[in-house]
């Protein structure tokens, strides 16, 4: 299996942290739940395919954090209620054992509880550069960057105050893919497709 070399932390706002949500209504009843299902997908599909070496954090409403992870995530496509659904399974088994703090619901996707601090502790204790994906920061075409590297974005709203606190204390350089605010599942996209780039130049496949 693949070792993690890029790993997308992804703040979400509205969305429900329990699986009292239908899979029919994601932008409305389940709080824009399609936002963080679009990062995902973004994250993980490739042609016929999953990339491997890559983590994603969604942490929601600072309470509960579901990961997955592509050395071992199964089940995935790419469609937003499919990964929606691997989102409900991993917040139910949360809730079916509230008292462990943390389950493994299908391979590859867990949730604890926990928050956007105790997420970006545990990648820059795990040696991971960290950077926040926004449009003020410096073009990423213009930056270094080695691996394993961490970015942190939001869903479709802004960092909260007190999130834009813990960022400035963290001292985290902000990135911008470009001149046009776009969504966070395209960015997504774009810091792939430059990492991408950088590996085919490097002769790395």
């Amino acid at each position: 299996m693949g070792e993690t070399k890029r790993a997308f932390v992804v703040v979400g706002h509205t969305q429900p942290t329990t699986p009292d949500f239908t899979l029919n209504d994601l932008p409305g009843g389940a709080g824009r739940l399609d936002v963080l299902a679009r990062c995902v997908t973004s994250a993980f599909c490739v042609s016929h395919g999953l990339r491997t070496d890559v983590e994603v954090f969604l942490v929601v409403r600072d309470q509960v954090v579901i990961r997955f992870e592509g050395a071992h995530l199964k089940r995935l496509n790419p469609d937003e209620r499919s990964t929606a659904a691997l989102i409900k399974h991993a917040l139910a088994a949360l809730r079916a054992d509230p008292h462990a703090g943390r389950a493994r619901s299908t391979p590859g996707v867990s949730a604890r509880f926990g928050t956007l601090k105790s997420v970006l502790e545990e990648l820059r204790a795990r040696g991971f550069t960290l950077y926040v994906l926004d449009e003020r920061g410096r073009d990423v075409r213009a930056v270094e960057l080695g691996e394993p590297v961490a970015f942190v974005l939001s869903d479709h709203r802004n960092f909260t105050p007190d999130e834009e606190v813990l960022l400035q204390a963290l001292k985290l350089p902000k990135l911008s893919v470009g001149p046009v605010v776009l969504h966070a599942d395209q960015c997504i996209v774009l810091v792939h497709n430059e990492l991408d780039r950088r590996a085919a130049r490097r002769g790395v496949q």
